[in-house]
């Protein structure tokens, strides 16, 4: 089966297919993606099934040049289109950026933390007390380093 090609303009509306690919907006918008006037088009009606050509209601001459090379450029309005239509993601405020700071804080800690947890567990299962010792230590220095770290982005915010 032959791949579908459509070029239509209806009540100021466009739809172009070429196979798999759709492009469909406004007339105005069309031609903003497409940099065409389409002086003195109202409405078209041009597709590969029926192999029929009407313009403004006038029966033309099928294939038609133009709105073939239309159909072949529909990637183009496609990517026009959504150039046109991206709108930027919005810049954090300062309470989301020091929420994300203290978020990235509090995740190194919990790493740290369940590490030297890990190693405890282990240290006490094998009775060995001076790690133990140690990792206390380590533990209570994680703590004021992270507690240091939430101090400063409040300091700082």
């Amino acid at each position: 089966m032959a791949n579908m090609r459509v070029f239509q303009i209806q009540k100021n509306e466009i739809l172009i297919i070429n196979d798999d690919k759709q492009y469909t907006d406004t007339i105005e918008n069309f031609k903003l993606d497409s940099g065409l006037s389409l002086d003195n088009i109202n409405e078209v009606i041009y597709d590969n099934y029926q192999e029929c050509c009407v313009v403004n209601k006038e029966f033309k001459e099928y294939p038609n040049v133009d709105f073939e090379g239309y159909i072949d450029n529909v990637d183009i309005y496609i990517k026009a289109k959504s150039e046109r239509e991206y709108v930027p993601p919005k810049e954090p405020t300062e309470e989301e950026k020091v929420l994300a700071k203290i978020n990235e804080i509090m995740e190194e800690n919990d790493t740290q933390i369940a590490d030297i947890k890990d190693a405890m567990l282990v240290a006490v299962l094998t009775d060995d007390t001076e790690l133990q010792e140690e990792l206390k230590q380590e533990y209570a220095d994680v703590i004021e380093d992270t507690n240091n770290k939430l101090k400063e982005v409040n300091v700082n915010d």
